[in-house]
């Protein structure tokens, strides 16, 4: 097998002109630049939200509106609240005891009474599926011994962090004064909880949690209505107080992860409708869409196994597109058999892959002909007509 690798600048385009093999291996790189395109500079029109803020995967924002202005987080705090748990040593199958607190009358409870027996886990599922207010009181005080020495971890947490925009007052996020955040603040927050805490990406992805409370077993449906409606969604937090409705999201599609986070919604729809503007116009604008190869493209031409007559045409499986960054070059590298080698009609032929800063981008596999071309496969007017076969006899 061959190897051969490119790195292909963005601008302009070009299309094979030959059936030769080098030159249409070259030609074939040629193609992968990505036609000139400016990236958008209006943003996306919101529905309600007041402030957001959308970064990739990389830490790079992408877009931002009032990203910094201090607002209301709601139950997105529930994240800060489970890092701070994770990170106290407590076993997620110990037994907590639960306390009965006091809340306003709409607050969402998970419904603990006095002699219930949850495990950490389960104040953690509910907390984070349900956002389950009490659920999120009891995770403190079982992990720092009262809520106020927790909600002195959480900021110690978010200060390391460098959220300088953010202050914790309470660990479940109902309305208080000196409880805020900021939309940059929230996404920084949720990237690197997605990224280190695998009990914290697999929770905001789980669509209902049984367990049993007040006696009871019951089962808590994840508030996170986007799961069922967004393709590549990731999670991770809603939220809801009188303030207004938020979401902390993450997506991913075609090889990039975004983080958004929207606040001062007014609606509940509001707030996810919101996210998937964010997020298609990050998918759509930021990332350019490019064809990298397609399936009438040849690659090269090779010896039939079957005739000695006949050439096969080597050819992509099939149509080759991605997504990628704008502005930046595309890698390419493609495996072929040795030079010489025949092939057999519809036979594997080799691979083709193209990424970008070291993420996959597309990969393609390389097949012969299902015809064999009727052309011969060696020059004949270089062969001389007449020799004497005694001496392949050994005569």
């Amino acid at each position: 097998m061959r190897e051969a690798h490119a790195r292909v600048g963005l601008p302009g385009r070009a299309r094979p002109r030959s059936l030769a093999p080098l030159a249409c291996v070259l030609a074939l790189v040629a193609c992968l630049a990505l036609p000139a395109r400016a990236l958008a500079v209006e943003p996306p029109a919101l529905s309600e939200a007041k402030s957001y803020e959308v970064m990739d995967q990389d830490g790079n924002v992408l877009f931002e509106r009032d990203a910094h202005e201090h607002m209301a987080m709601a139950s997105i705090t529930k994240i800060m609240t489970a890092m701070v748990a994770l990170d106290s040593g407590r076993q997620l199958d110990d037994v907590c005891d639960v306390h009965e607190g006091s809340y306003v009358e709409d607050a969402q409870l998970t419904g603990w009474r006095q002699g219930d027996t949850p495990t950490l886990r389960d104040l953690m599922m509910t907390m984070l599926v349900y956002s389950g207010n009490d659920s999120a009181d009891d995770v403190a005080i079982n992990v720092a011994g009262s809520t106020d020495a927790f909600v002195g971890l959480m900021n110690q947490k978010a200060a390391e962090l460098g959220m300088g925009d953010t202050h914790f007052a309470n660990p479940h996020g109902l309305e208080q004064d000196g409880h805020y955040s900021c939309a940059h603040d929230l996404v920084v927050m949720g990237r690197y909880a997605l990224e280190h805490y695998p009990f914290i990406a697999r929770a905001v992805m789980t669509r209902s949690y049984s367990c049993v409370v007040a006696g009871q077993e019951r089962s808590f449906a994840s508030t996170d209505d986007l799961m069922e409606s967004y393709g590549g969604l990731c999670g991770i937090k809603t939220g809801a107080v009188e303030a207004g409705t938020t979401f902390l999201g993450s997506s991913r599609r075609h090889g990039l992860q975004l983080f958004t986070c929207v606040l001062g919604c007014t609606t509940d729809d509001g707030r996810f409708t919101d996210t998937k503007i964010l997020m298609d116009w990050a998918y759509d604008e930021y990332l350019g869409q490019v064809h990298l190869a397609r399936s009438s493209w040849p690659i090269r031409v090779a010896g039939w196994s079957l005739g000695f007559w006949g050439r096969v045409v080597v050819t992509p499986e099939w149509s080759v597109g991605g997504r990628c960054y704008r502005g930046q070059d595309v890698s390419y590298s493609t495996t072929l058999r040795g030079e010489g080698e025949l092939s057999d009609l519809g036979g594997a032929f080799g691979y083709s892959s193209w990424t970008q800063g070291g993420c996959s981008v597309a990969l393609s596999c390389l097949r012969t002909s299902a015809r064999p071309l009727r052309v011969p496969a060696f020059a004949p007017f270089e062969l001389p007509l007449f020799f004497d076969v005694t001496q392949l006899m050994g005569a």
